[in-house]
């Protein structure tokens, strides 16, 4: 059965070269975006996950108001 699914597919394949080189682009486009993203997401989360105490990291921010209302 896969041997069938095989073959019909490399014939549409030569048949259609131009179609099908711009289904395999695209979807050669398409995982590498999403590799691209889920390797940044995975460094933005590893951040300071060096450190043996990384749970007890706290950032500390500060807003001030101007006088004339202004926060900086």
């Amino acid at each position: 059965m896969i041997k069938n699914y095989l073959r019909s597919a490399i014939r549409n394949i030569t048949r259609h070269k131009f179609i099908s080189f711009i289904n395999i682009f695209g979807l050669t486009i398409g995982l590498t975006c999403c590799m691209l993203i889920l390797l940044y997401i995975v460094n933005e989360l590893s951040y300071d996950r060096f450190n043996t105490n990384a749970k007890d990291i706290y950032r500390v921010t500060r807003s001030f108001n101007t006088a004339d209302g202004v926060q900086t």
